[in-house]
């Protein structure tokens, strides 16, 4: 009998107030046969890990070419454009005007990223609706297909994040 069987047999009986008892089981005790296959398995994998000892995987980290830099491609936007004899503050206010619907978009797809985020976690394995279906008897296989077909559609969004203002391309 399941511990969540024992919990709804006793609420019940406490519902209908019924007299309720406590039984303790004892644990079961662990066979000398058991601990054997234990300690052969351990030493088995030790053997193993003998013969082919970790060894970790070190990978090096790719340099950052200067101009993917964000605040040095801004830099050197900027000194272009006083080296042209353009008004500091003219190119400020003309670089934050071109950005505002950017900058809207993108907080917009911020607080649907929150939103999608938020639905993974809801369905996700071990989350608040699985839980729920559990509980009830249900069949979680159909809450997983819909979590697997939320993450498809979040990753879809952030495809759709990355291409939702024209690209413009370089010389």
């Amino acid at each position: 009998m399941s511990d969540f069987f024992k919990l709804v047999q006793k609420l019940n009986d406490i519902e209908e107030n019924r007299e309720t008892s406590v039984v303790v089981e004892s644990a079961p005790s662990t066979k000398p046969v058991e601990i054997a296959e234990t300690a052969n398995l351990l030493s088995k994998f030790n053997a193993i890990s003998a013969e082919n000892p970790y060894q970790p995987v070190v990978v090096e980290a790719e340099e950052v070419e200067e101009t993917d830099d964000m605040a040095t491609r801004y830099r050197n936007f900027i000194k272009s454009e006083v080296e042209a004899g353009n008004d500091l503050s003219t190119v400020a206010t003309t670089v934050a005007e071109t950005n505002i619907g950017a900058a809207k978009l993108d907080r917009m797809f911020n607080s649907t990223y929150k939103v999608m985020e938020q639905l993974v976690a809801i369905t996700a394995e071990g989350g608040q609706l699985s839980g729920g279906v559990i509980a009830e008897g249900g069949d979680e296989s159909y809450l997983n297909v819909a979590h697997e077909k939320i993450a498809e559609a979040f990753q879809a969004l952030k495809d759709a994040h990355m291409y939702a203002v024209k690209q413009t391309e370089e010389d």
